[in-house]
């Protein structure tokens, strides 16, 4: 705490331009002295020692005795220390110059009484830099070092900062990675950050805890923000988790009762990290290559009819690749190793291109196997039966009336499993209550192609056939069609 100046008769180091007229001070008074008692022993005997005490590059006074700079050092320390006990604390350093005078002069009160007044007591502390500039001071250095570790803990375990910690000291060169596995290469910061000691005002210092927060919420700093068509003063704002009062007080010129115009300007402020935890990640993974789908056209197929030549399969590759990742975003990828395990089986789809017109005439052919019409078009019931019922077929197959595209295939509530057949002419058939679907929506049929399997779903009351006819758009008697 005390830098102490060797010096015999005001020989010191030279500091200052004011020490420099120290210097030349007590060579003069060491020169009268040398006037008077030059060759006598008895003088000689009587040269004292006192001690000049400078703080801050200024005079504080003189003393007889540097015990008492000690003594009032500690009495200041200790009654710090009643306040922070934990800390190493010290006095701010004090310039001691001996000089041997023949005729010693000193201020012992009144030096002490001004040291009393303007000595201040610091604590030596582990200050956490980023880019040299300080920003939080904590009791030692573990402490200051455990914050930067806790921090970087929120993007990667303590097991792994460990590990790689184990690493740095390791002269052993990492072994391959194995396949579908990962593992931290490096976690760093984005600036440069160093913990250093410093010496300052002990309510300076804060804990861990407060210096994670700090780190994680990071410090305002003034910025812009370019109005657009939906804001207003209050959600901009909230938006950067200012109060109205604050974002007023940082744009004086407007009230809170302002509009504010699309493509002005605000004064905002926006907290910005001190520094940002960067992750390299080596990561080896098994990914799939995508098969390919080849289609080719068959004009002896009926449009819509598609059917598949050659099953596709997904390939396999290994990818080895450095992942860059900026608190817990990933930035950047880099591929190190692609390699193909499997190449991947291509899609053959044959696809039908024969397009079976309408015959136009009206006429549409029987769309069971035989059979008998069990009820016709009218009101039945109470309710009008809009079809025929086709029954007893000597086979359950049911056919196409007419070339067409399926424009329905499914369960239509009481019709049960229901098609409909657009024939191209305004005309339109429907097949209801059938027990299985042999046709999908968008595919073409020809006449007499089965489309279904006569069944009675729905609300039936046996197995049979409901039959329906629409020219355009009207409901029609299939008899006046239908020929058996």
């Amino acid at each position: 705490m005390f830098k102490r100046i060797n010096g015999s008769f005001g020989n010191n180091t030279q500091y200052t331009n004011n020490n420099i007229m120290k210097k030349a001070f007590f060579s003069l008074a060491f020169a009268g002295g040398l006037s008077l008692g030059i060759g006598s022993a008895s003088a000689e005997e009587k040269l004292e020692t006192v001690y000049h005490v400078y703080l801050d590059g200024d005079l504080a006074g003189t003393v007889d005795s540097q015990q008492l700079i000690d003594d009032l050092s500690k009495q200041k320390i200790d009654e710090a220390k009643k306040n922070y006990k934990d800390y190493q604390l010290t006095v701010e350093e004090i310039e001691i110059i001996p000089e041997q005078m023949f005729r010693p002069v000193s201020n012992n009160d009144e030096t002490l009484n001004k040291l009393n007044e303007e000595l201040d007591v610091v604590a030596v502390a582990a200050s956490i830099k980023v880019n040299d500039k300080n920003v939080a001071y904590f009791k030692n250095k573990e402490e200051a070092e455990s914050v930067l570790n806790k921090f970087k803990g929120k993007y990667v375990s303590e097991e792994v900062l460990k590990q790689l910690d184990t690493l740095k000291d390791s002269t052993v060169p990492l072994q391959p990675i194995k396949e579908n596995q990962s593992r931290i290469l490096d976690v760093s910061f984005s600036d440069k950050v160093s913990v250093t000691e410093e010496k300052v005002s002990p309510d300076k210092l804060i804990t861990a805890e407060e210096g994670l927060k700090l780190l994680e919420k990071g410090t305002l700093e003034e910025k812009k923000h370019k109005v657009n068509d939906t804001d207003v003063l209050s959600e901009v704002a909230a938006d950067y988790k200012l109060s109205l009062e604050d974002l007023l007080a940082l744009n004086p010129s407007l009230k809170d009762e302002d509009v504010i115009k699309p493509g002005e300007e605000l004064n905002v402020k926006e907290y910005k990290p001190f520094t940002n935890v960067l992750v390299k990640e080596e990561v080896s993974k098994k990914e799939a290559i995508a098969y390919e789908t080849e289609v080719i056209e068959d004009s002896t197929m009926f449009k819509g009819d598609k059917e598949t030549k050659q099953e596709g399969k997904d390939g396999q590759k290994l990818l080895n690749y450095i992942v860059f990742k900026e608190n817990g975003n990933e930035v950047k990828r880099e591929t190190t190793k692609d390699e193909t395990l499997t190449e991947p089986v291509k899609e053959i789809i044959v696809k039908g291109t024969k397009i079976v017109p309408s015959r136009e005439n009206g006429s549409l052919a029987w769309p069971a196997v035989g059979g008998y019409v069990s009820s016709k078009l009218g009101t039945r019931w109470g309710k009008m039966h809009k079809g025929i019922d086709i029954a007893r077929p000597s086979d359950r197959t049911i056919k196409a009336a007419d070339n067409g595209k399926i424009i329905f295939a499914g369960n239509s509530g009481a019709y049960g499993n229901k098609v409909e057949i657009d024939h191209g002419n305004g005309m339109v058939t429907a097949y209801a209550h059938l027990d299985s679907i042999s046709v999908s929506v968008g595919q073409t049929v020809s006449q007499g192609q089965k489309i279904g399997v006569m069944g009675s779903t729905g609300r039936s009351t046996g197995v049979h056939l409901h039959f329906e006819v629409y020219q355009n758009g009207k409901l029609k008697n299939p008899l006046d069609y239908v020929k058996k």
